[in-house]
C-alpha cells in the first residue's frame, strides 16, 4: 500500500474478501448474483463503485455478511460477462492460473519475466488444467498478475479471459480487464497464501469447456482502438507512417541517419501509448459515433494515416519530455532497458531529444493538405502550448530542489500538473480538431487539469512502491529533493525542519524510513489518498459533461486508466 494503513484498516480490508468455504455459501451467492445481474444492460462496463452497490444488494438477498463482499462482486461480474465470455472461440481465449497452486517441493517448472514455466511433472493440478486448455485451443500464462496477460491481449494474442487467483489479486488485476471491456471470468482461490492453496477445479473445468452462440448485446469496447494503436509503433507500420525514416541496423552506416535510428528506435519502444490512443479514439468516437467502441470494430479503417501521423507527433513530444526528464534526475533505467542517455552518452541523448521535439511539430504540419492550414496552426499553438508548461513545470521542479523552501500542497500541485495535464489536454484536443468537432475547450482543460493533478499525486504516491520494470526502488522522490504533494503535506502540519534534516543525510536507507514515518505521523500519506478521490471524482464529472456520449465514455475510461495504482497492474 502506499499509504501506512492500520491494523484496523488491513482488518477491515481482509474482513471483506473472504470466500465463503462452504459450497452450500458458494452456490447460493452465484445464484443470487445471478438474479441480480441477469437484466443488467450490457452497454456499458461496470464501475468499481457499481459493481459494489451490487454485490452488498447480492449480500443483502442471499442473507449473508459483508465478509463476502468480494465474492458476491465477483460472481455478479461473472454473471455480466459469461455470455460474451462464452461467444468467444476458445482458440481465442487466455487461461491465467497462479502458481501458488504448484507444489513447492516437487515442482519441475522454471521461472521467467511471464511466469511460471510448467514442467508436467504432474505434482499439482496445473499441468493437467493446463494441457487440456491448450488442447482446447487455450493460450496459457502461469502467473500472478495481470501485466504479461494485457499484453497478449493488446497484441492480440487473446479476446477473452479465464483466470484464477486469490481475492486480493482479483480486486487490484481484474478492473483493468473489465475496463479494456475483455469478457472474463474470475475464480478466486478457496484461501489465500503463497502456497498450499486450494481451486474449484470443477467449475474452471466448466468454464473452460463452455461455449455459447454471439451474445445479444455486446460491451462497448475501447480494445480495438488500443489494438491499432499499438501496432502502429511495429517496425513496418513505423517506417510506412514515418516515411522510411526507421533505419534498422544503420546506426553507424551514415552519421547523418545515426539520430534517426536512435530515435525511431526509441519511439518503438516500451509505453503504454496512452497518448496517441487518445487523440486516435477522439477523433473515430466523434467521426462515427459509439460504433467506434464496439467491440468488433473494425479500427484500422476508423481512422486515416493523417490522423495516426498526428497521434505519433503526440507521442514524439511524450518520448522527448522522457529523455530529457530521464537525464535530469538521473534515471538509469526506462521500460526496464538503459535509459537513452546511458546508452549513448547525455549529448547524444539530449540532441535525440530535440530530434523528436522537431520531429513532433513536423509529423502534424505535413498534414495540412489533408486537415487544411487552420486545424494544423490550431493543433500546433496547442502543441505548443503543452510543450511549454511542460517546460515550466520542469523547470520549477528543477529550480526547487536547487533552493528548496517551505511547500505548500497548492504549490506542489501547481508544479505537478504542468508536467502532465497539457499533455492530455492536447492529445484529447488534437483528436477533437482534426474531426471537425466543436471542442468545449473549457471543459477539455478543467478535465486535464483534474486528471492532471490527480496523477502526479498519485505519483508521488507510487513513489513508495518499489517498480521492477523500471529497476528502481521506492523513496525515489524523496532522495532526489522533489517537491510532492506528500512532502507539501508533511510542511503545512509543521515538518518541514524535520525532512529537511533527514533529507541531508548520506543514509539512503534511513533517510527513506525517516521520512516514511514523518509522512505517516503527519497524515500526508492519507491526505494525498483523498486528494486523488477527490480528484478522480471531479475529473468523472467534466468526463459526464462531455458530448457526444461516446465522447465521454472515452474520458471516463482515460480517468480508469491514468488513474490506476502501479500495484494493481502487477
Amino acid at each position: 500500500m502506499a499509504t501506512e494503513p492500520s491494523a484496523a484498516a488491513e482488518s477491515l480490508a481482509a474482513d471483506i474478501k473472504q470466500v465463503p468455504q462452504e459450497t452450500g455459501v458458494r452456490e447460493r451467492l452465484r445464484a443470487v448474483a445471478c438474479e441480480v445481474a441477469c437484466a443488467l444492460e450490457r452497454v456499458n462496463t461496470l464501475s468499481r463503485e457499481e459493481l459494489e452497490a451490487l454485490g452488498h444488494q447480492t449480500l443483502a438477498l442471499a442473507g449473508e455478511g459483508t465478509e463476502h463482499l468480494g465474492f458476491a462482486m465477483v460472481a455478479v461480474s461473472n454473471v455480466f460477462w459469461r455470455e460474451q465470455f462464452e461467444a468467444v472461440p476458445t482458440s481465442r481465449r487466455l487461461l491465467l492460473l497462479p502458481k501458488c497452486l504448484r507444489d513447492p517441493v516437487a515442482c519441475a517448472g522454471t521461472f521467467d519475466s511471464v511466469g511460471l514455466h510448467c514442467a508436467g511433472c504432474g505434482a499439482c493440478e496445473i499441468a493437467g488444467l493446463k494441457a487440456w486448455a491448450e488442447e482446447l485451443g487455450y493460450l496459457v500464462i502461469v502467473a500472478e498478475g495481470t501485466s504479461s496477460v494485457i499484453m497478449r491481449v493488446l497484441e492480440g494474442d487473446a479476446d477473452a479471459i479465464l483466470g484464477v487467483a486469490c481475492m486480493d489479486s482479483l480486486e487490484k488485476s481484474f478492473q483493468t480487464v473489465t475496463d479494456l471491456g475483455v469478457p472474463n471470468q474470475a475464480l478466486p482461490l478457496l484461501y489465500d497464501g503463497c502456497e498450499d492453496t486450494e481451486a474449484e477445479i470443477a467449475l474452471i473445468v466448466e468454464l473452460m469447456e463452455s461455449t455459447g452462440a454471439a451474445a445479444e448485446e455486446a460491451t462497448h469496447s475501447p480494445l480495438p482502438l488500443l489494438r491499432e494503436t499499438v501496432s502502429m509503433f511495429e517496425p513496418a507500420r513505423l517506417a510506412d507512417l514515418l516515411a522510411g525514416q526507421v533505419l534498422e541496423g544503420a546506426l553507424f552506416a551514415d552519421p547523418l541517419t545515426a539520430t534517426d535510428a536512435i530515435v525511431t528506435d526509441w519511439m518503438a519502444e516500451g509505453g503504454k501509448r496512452l497518448r496517441p490512443f487518445v487523440t486516435m479514439a477522439a477523433y473515430a468516437v466523434v467521426t462515427h459515433g459509439a460504433q467506434a467502441l464496439e467491440p468488433d470494430a473494425d479500427a484500422a479503417t476508423l481512422v486515416p494515416d493523417g490522423i495516426r501521423r498526428v497521434a505519433l507527433a503526440i507521442e514524439a513530444m511524450h518520448k522527448a519530455s522522457l529523455v530529457h526528464d530521464d537525464i535530469e534526475d538521473g534515471d538509469a533505467f526506462r521500460y526496464g532497458r538503459p535509459t537513452l542517455h546511458t546508452t549513448w552518452g547525455i549529448g547524444a541523448a539530449i540532441n535525440a531529444g530535440d530530434h523528436l521535439v522537431g520531429m513532433g511539430y513536423g509529423l502534424v504540419a505535413q498534414e495540412t493538405a489533408e486537415l487544411g492550414g487552420e486545424c494544423v496552426a490550431d493543433i500546433v499553438a496547442k502543441l505548443s502550448h503543452a510543450h511549454l508548461e511542460l517546460c515550466r513545470g520542469q523547470g520549477a521542479e528543477l529550480l526547487w530542489q536547487r533552493e528548496p523552501r517551505p511547500l505548500r500542497a497548492v504549490d506542489a500541485l501547481a508544479i505537478a500538473a504542468r508536467k502532465t495535464a497539457p499533455a492530455f489536454e492536447v492529445a484529447l484536443y488534437a483528436g477533437l480538431r482534426a474531426a471537425g468537432a466543436e471542442v468545449d475547450e473549457a471543459l477539455l482543460h478543467r478535465f486535464s487539469l483534474y486528471l492532471g493533478e490527480a496523477y502526479q499525486a498519485l505519483n508521488d504516491l507510487d513513489d513508495w512502491h518499489a517498480d521492477a520494470d523500471n529497476k528502481v526502488s521506492l523513496g525515489r522522490d524523496v532522495l532526489a529533493g522533489r517537491p510532492t504533494v506528500l512532502r507539501a503535506f508533511a510542511s503545512e502540519a509543521g515538518a518541514w525542519d524535520a525532512l529537511e534534516e533527514w533529507t541531508g543525510s548520506d543514509d539512503s536507507e534511513q533517510v527513506v524510513a525517516r521520512v516514511r514515518a514523518i509522512y505517516t505521523e503527519t497524515g500526508a500519506f492519507d491526505k494525498a489518498e483523498r486528494l486523488v478521490a477527490r480528484l478522480r471524482e471531479k475529473a468523472l464529472e467534466a468526463a459526464d459533461a462531455a458530448e457526444p456520449v461516446a465522447l465521454a465514455e472515452l474520458m471516463r475510461f482515460l480517468v480508469r486508466t491514468v488513474l490506476r495504482r502501479k500495484q494493481d497492474d502487477g
